[in-house]
């Protein structure tokens, strides 16, 4: 869910030189330079304060600044970013992203120590990017080497408390939920989407947005920005993106290769831009290192090209790390003739697990939860089925994909066959959403928003326009704040011949969702369940549709028999003190 003003979260941009350096406040542009695309302090999904945090360092061979500005000086929220800017001459570089290397390393007020990497920002501009776990003072420091010369620099800051959670973990209660680090719980349902730019055009300036039927005006559908386009569904309640590098959207690198790793420098711009506009909208960012065709596949008795692939993970920790929550190694990859080996999952998530100072989990599509490094089971969905089987049509998917360990399930990609939209395809999509929460499970739906007659065949993605998204915040206003412990629990309806429903159950809370399978038009009367309530306060009865209440009414805790009030389609039960 899109959150209010609920923490300050500030990031840092030192610029580490002899002189006073700054930056300007981000803006959308077709080619992105050096400081299009900077951080500034960022509060919830509002509107960040102008300006930034920015001082001037020095290296430790030179003397202090005449402005008497330290890095000392700068105070990050706790899980912010703290962003190093070290400027170096690149113009004697051929391969500036691996003929030079920074390496920093931050030590926490506990005297934990930290190693990360740097990465070639713009010319003549490397960067590097933290995000600290404890509040207290900070200590770092770095070098800048090309092998034949090399600078060393370092600094202190201020780590002050706040309100952002920290990054997702798995539920230590249930391995099938999330909580963050705080211990908070994050109950998920996300987005992805094509970010790719048109006629030179910036990607993050082309998201498809509530458009309808393509016509001579529109033959490309509608666009919007990527300011718009998070704000409306950060706003509805999505708050996950899964970012597919090199699959409908722009790639981070020219080459993987032993004789020397290239990399896109204004696709790692627009990057930088993507995930720090997410984060600012309160989305959790679901990243994709490789997309369908990952490097050297059969390469995994080859150490030259599987240290090139290794490079190229480390480079996108080093970037993207301090903003990403989970990392998925590829996108629907292999596909025949092509074949992965188990070695190289193993070689190349074990070796992600190694350089990510955060511990994200992992992930991988087509998905393989037989891997014990896979921490995600991730199937893609992709249906027309009629609406009066969604529940049951979700559920048996989300069957069908336990069973290993209790790992969590994410459809990575979820959506229609046939045609992005088709007028029950909006109550396909609740009911499928009501359904996968009440049975662990998380969807990230494919957007294709620009229209509704985009016709994709077996995966023909689904429109999420203006209807489909209060449907989403109904959902996610409903599920918030509720106790991480929930689990599902079985409750009794007579009447099955006319209503499916699901259960979930904590010490604090109890919910229920039943869904009216044999008839969407008419209300449905005369249904009760049978349920054991774990505490006795208000049961508030939620149309799904609108989010308006249906109706009230005390109850005790233990078993009981609910009169269901009238409804249409389906119904939701909060029982909360």
């Amino acid at each position: 869910m899109r959150r209010s003003l609920f923490f300050m979260l500030v990031t840092a941009i030192i610029v580490v030189a002899c002189s006073p350096s700054s930056t300007e406040t981000p803006q959308l542009v077709t080619q992105p330079t050096a400081h299009d695309i900077t951080a500034t302090a960022q509060a919830g999904g509002h509107t960040p304060p102008p300006g930034h945090v920015t001082a001037t360092a020095v290296s430790d061979q030179e003397s202090p600044p005449a402005n008497g500005v330290t890095p000392g000086a700068e105070t990050v929220g706790r899980f912010g970013i703290y962003e190093l800017e070290f400027p170096w001459s690149s113009t004697s570089y051929s391969n500036p992203w691996e003929q030079v290397r920074v390496s920093v390393i931050f030590t926490a007020p506990s005297g934990k120590a930290t190693a990360i990497g740097g990465f070639y920002y713009s010319p003549n501009t490397w960067h590097a990017r933290f995000s600290p776990d404890e509040t207290g003072n900070w200590n770092w420091s770095a070098q800048i080497s090309d092998g034949a010369q090399s600078r060393d620099f370092s600094g202190s800051f201020t780590v002050s408390d706040s309100d952002w959670p920290g990054f997702v973990r798995s539920n230590p209660e249930n391995k099938r939920r999330w909580v963050f680090d705080n211990g908070a719980p994050y109950y998920p349902i996300g987005i992805g989407d094509c970010i790719l730019g048109v006629n030179g055009g910036s990607p993050l300036d082309n998201f498809g947005f509530d458009g309808e039927i393509r016509n001579s005006s529109y033959p490309e559908g509608w666009r919007t920005d990527i300011e718009t386009y998070l704000t409306a569904y950060g706003g509805a309640g999505f708050n996950l993106f899964r970012w597919s590098v090199d699959s409908c959207a722009f790639g981070l690198y020219k080459t993987i290769d032993p004789s020397g790793n290239v990399y896109l420098q204004p696709e790692g711009l627009y990057g930088d831009q993507l995930v720090q506009s997410l984060r600012q909208h309160g989305l959790r960012t679901y990243m994709v290192i490789f997309g369908f065709f990952p490097p050297f596949p059969d390469g995994s008795n080859n150490a030259a090209q599987m240290d090139a692939i290794k490079r190229y993970v480390k480079y996108v920790v080093d970037r993207y790390g301090a903003y990403v929550d989970f990392w998925e190694l590829m996108n629907e990859s292999p596909n025949p003739p092509i074949t992965i080996a188990d070695d190289w999952y193993i070689q190349v998530a074990t070796y992600l697990r190694e350089v990510d100072p955060y511990k994200h989990p992992i992930s991988t599509s087509w998905q393989r939860p037989d891997l014990s490094v896979i921490d995600i089971i991730s199937p893609h969905w992709y249906a027309k089925e009629n609406e009066f089987e969604s529940d049951l049509a979700m559920r048996e998917q989300i069957e069908a994909n336990k069973g290993h360990a209790k790992k969590p399930i994410i459809f990575g990609e979820q959506g229609n066959s046939e045609q992005n939209w088709d007028e029950g395809s909006a109550l396909r999509m609740r009911l499928r959403s009501w359904t996968a929460f009440f049975n662990e499970a998380v969807l990230i739906f494919w957007n294709t928003s620009c229209c509704k007659d985009s016709q994709g065949g077996v995966a023909s993605n689904i429109y999420l326009g203006p209807q489909e998204r209060s449907y989403i915040k109904v959902l996610q206003d409903f599920v918030s704040g509720l106790d991480r412990l929930i689990a599902p629990v079985q409750i009794e309806i007579p009447d099955i011949s006319r209503v499916r429903g699901y259960a979930l159950s904590a010490p604090t809370v109890f919910v229920a969702y039943l869904h009216a399978y044999t008839d969407h038009t008419n209300p449905t009367t005369g249904i009760s369940i049978t349920i054991d309530s774990p505490l006795a306060g208000t049961a508030t009865w939620i149309d799904p549709a609108t989010g308006a209440v249906l109706g009230t009414a005390s109850v005790s805790s233990g078993r009981q028999t609910l009169t269901v009030p009238v409804f249409t389609t389906d119904v939701a039960l909060k029982i909360s003190p």
